[in-house]
């Protein structure tokens, strides 16, 4: 087992310790290893996807990789909000980068047929504004599939994921948000995404991190998908 240095960051489910020397270690929160994120993310590494280099995984299952520096997409836009069609932009580089790459063998399927590696989990919380570029993190809901299950994921997430941010901010980026999804699904063309949305709703109202707000909501984006064409 790693001595761990700082806690330096944290999400819904792992926490993340500075080791110096560059590296960063991501550790569950509730004790299951990350041993097969960190295959997903040397395999997506491997084949030049925008995520960062891992290191190797300890005794516990816990992953050493390297520390990005650099503010969340979601940061930058509290600052620059005037930015939001940039980083719509830069979501969707992200999205064909990922896509790229084909699934690792063995990797589970999201439900959905495609041989494609989709991240699941591709929001702007979730990129990094590093020096070198934005880059993907959180590989941990990783799966084959189609590249529209990803676009239906980021769909939803951008729609109706929790900000966390002061309330007056909040309220600010949320005005954001209906600009932000138009200009995602725009890159794709939405009756491919909206195919894929009733798998991928399925699949986001089974995570045990969903709140209850973000779960009607969801339900409110999936019937206002199937009434008219609404960006959401």
């Amino acid at each position: 087992m790693i001595e761990r240095g700082p806690l330096i960051g944290s999400g819904r489910d792992a926490d993340i310790y500075d080791l110096g020397d560059g590296k960063v270690l991501r550790v569950a929160r509730n004790g299951r290893s990350l041993a097969a994120e960190a295959a997903v993310m040397a395999h997506a590494h491997a084949h030049g996807a925008p995520v960062p280099a891992v290191h190797g995984v300890t005794g516990d299952g816990a992953v050493v990789m390297d520390r990005l520096s650099g503010p969340s997409m979601l940061e930058h836009l509290r600052v620059r909000p005037w930015q939001v069609r940039a980083a719509a932009r830069t979501l969707v580089r992200l999205h064909d980068a990922v896509h790229q790459v084909p699934a690792p063998a063995g990797l589970a399927s999201v439900g959905l047929p495609g041989d494609r590696l989709v991240h699941l989990d591709l929001h702007p919380m979730n990129v990094i504004m590093t020096a070198d570029g934005p880059t993907l993190i959180d590989w941990s809901n990783a799966r084959s599939g189609p590249p529209a299950a990803d676009h239906a994921m980021t769909w939803i997430l951008l729609a109706t994921g929790e900000i966390e941010a002061p309330a007056p901010l909040r309220a600010a980026l949320n005005v954001l948000r209906p600009l932000l999804v138009r200009r995602f699904l725009g890159a794709y063309g939405r009756d491919a995404v909206k195919a894929a949305l009733p798998v991928i709703v399925d699949r986001k109202l089974a995570d045990p991190n969903l709140t209850p707000a973000e779960a009607e909501r969801i339900h409110a984006l999936l019937r206002r998908a199937n009434a008219v064409d609404s960006p959401g």
